[in-house]
């Protein structure tokens, strides 16, 4: 068993449309497992932020919305796969001075990792 939910927002073409953002999931659970009450909310608004903010792989900032956070983590996913992408290339490569440069960009790729994630 897995909770799935969509992060959704208005689309800015129309306000009667609604675009899907990004999908995030549980872990797997066993079936038996025990089910968590729903959070307690005034309206399905607020609901499905809560419901959402549990799926959410890192916490909220202070001062930071629901968008702004989902936003966030699509730049750190996009962030962690060119970091992938680059220590791959970082293996293949066979010049020192390429090296030198791929890894002075995976350097300012951590570094923008670490502020996103903090």
């Amino acid at each position: 068993m897995r909770f799935a939910t969509a992060f959704k927002r208005q689309s800015e073409s129309s306000n009667e449309k609604l675009v899907i953002e990004r999908y995030f999931s549980s872990d797997w659970l066993p079936v038996d497992s025990p089910c968590e009450p729903l959070p307690i909310a005034l309206n399905l608004q607020s609901l499905y932020e809560q419901i959402l903010q549990s799926l959410l792989p890192s916490s909220q900032r202070p001062t930071e919305s629901l968008s702004d956070q989902v936003s966030r983590l699509g730049e750190l996913q996009k962030k962690q796969t060119e970091l992938q992408k680059l220590e791959s290339r970082l293996q293949k490569e066979k010049q020192f001075n390429r090296k030198v440069e791929i890894n002075a960009q995976i350097r300012i790729l951590k570094s923008a990792i670490s502020q996103l994630e903090n």
